[in-house]
């Protein structure tokens, strides 16, 4: 269950103090990184926000040791919210389960398609978290990671529902990010904000262009980016937009873990705040030094990214399909293949488990 959050106005150290056990995995790590990264400065850092040696323990033990499992494997599912101002505003537009395979230390990233059907929702896999909601405040995660368990095989260790104030104006903060678009699109149909019954139809419509090549992409386009689902051809897919989105995580990554900004008190200020007021997890704050260690040691490390999908595989395989929209009351949803439930959950195993 999510925790409640506190509100304050008092100085940093004590935004910081009643914040503590709401941060995210990410500002976490960011803390830890500073004084194993920078040492003296870093810890120099740390003191002036009051961070006490025993908050940081868990960081120097073994790593995984303490984490919720099964078979080895720990599971993270990001549920990004679409957000005040659209229509269903706790739809999941963005659905990315990451794995840690602890035996390994390999973590996968496995974007997961937001039309995926989950029977006994009558539902698309995007609805779970507002249903939940919607039955009881506090049950839209469970609801969704039931949802990931009954679709997919995976049980769900730890969540985090991220708005995408959070995404964009990350992604602001660290000045934009760098991405090497391939194929470039152009998207006719891009909603504008609050224009969803505006006449004539065509004034509710923006086009945005992408490039192909190198691109600089501040926190409003790189949201655009991973929304657009109107393109011609392939990128206009919701498999494209996952891609997408495991993309820009890779790269807000990257940005993030640099000496400017672990090193700017300012900014991990403003991180904070927008941590506190757009993004709730079920992750206990006893884990975050846990967490951190994980993340540093993964520093430099590619994720693999797994891709759940109608078009074939590097070995062939087809895992998802389309059926007839006439058979879901006129809604374009995803199925395993052969409607085999139990061979896309061994599908997925095998990826995250290899022999």
């Amino acid at each position: 269950m999510t925790e409640p959050h506190s509100k304050t106005s008092r100085p940093f150290l004590h935004v910081y103090f009643s914040l503590r056990k709401y941060f995210p995995l990410l500002v976490i790590l960011l803390l830890v990184s500073l004084t194993f990264f920078y040492g003296q400065k870093g810890l120099n850092i740390l003191n002036s926000l009051k961070v006490r040696p025993a908050d940081l323990l868990g960081f120097f033990g073994k790593s995984t040791a303490t984490l919720s499992s099964q078979n080895g494997v720990t599971n993270f599912l990001i549920l990004g919210l679409r957000g005040e101002g659209v229509d269903s505003p706790d739809l999941t537009d963005s659905i990315i389960l990451i794995s840690l395979n602890q035996k390994t230390q390999q973590v996968s990233q496995i974007g997961v398609p937001r039309d995926l059907w989950v029977p006994s929702l009558q539902a698309k896999i995007n609805t779970a978290y507002h249903y939940g909601e919607e039955a009881s405040a506090g049950s839209g995660i469970k609801l969704a990671e039931a949802s990931i368990l009954e679709t997919l095989g995976q049980p769900i260790n730890y969540t985090l529902v991220i708005n995408f104030n959070l995404f964009k104006q990350t992604i602001d903060l660290v000045g934009g990010i760098d991405l090497n678009i391939s194929p470039g699109f152009q998207d006719k149909e891009y909603p504008l904000p609050d224009m969803e019954r505006a006449l004539p139809v065509s004034s509710r419509y923006e086009t945005i262009t992408f490039p192909e090549g190198k691109n600089h992409l501040d926190g409003e386009m790189a949201l655009k980016f991973v929304r657009s689902r109107h393109s011609v051809g392939d990128e206009g897919t919701d498999f494209a937009r996952s891609a997408r989105q495991q993309q820009v995580i890779s790269a807000l990554k990257n940005t993030l873990f640099t000496k400017e900004f672990l090193l700017n008190k300012t900014k991990l200020e403003k991180l904070f705040k927008l941590a506190q007021d757009n993004l709730s997890t079920n992750i206990p704050s006893s884990l975050y030094p846990v967490l951190a260690r994980i993340g540093l040691d993964q520093d430099g490390k590619s994720f693999k990214n797994i891709s759940l999908s109608t078009s074939p595989d590097s070995n062939g395989l087809s895992i998802l399909y389309n059926p007839p929209v006439s058979k879901f009351k006129g809604e374009w949803v995803l199925l395993p293949k052969d409607n085999n439930w139990n061979a896309l959950k061994q599908y997925l195993q095998n990826q995250l488990t290899p022999l």
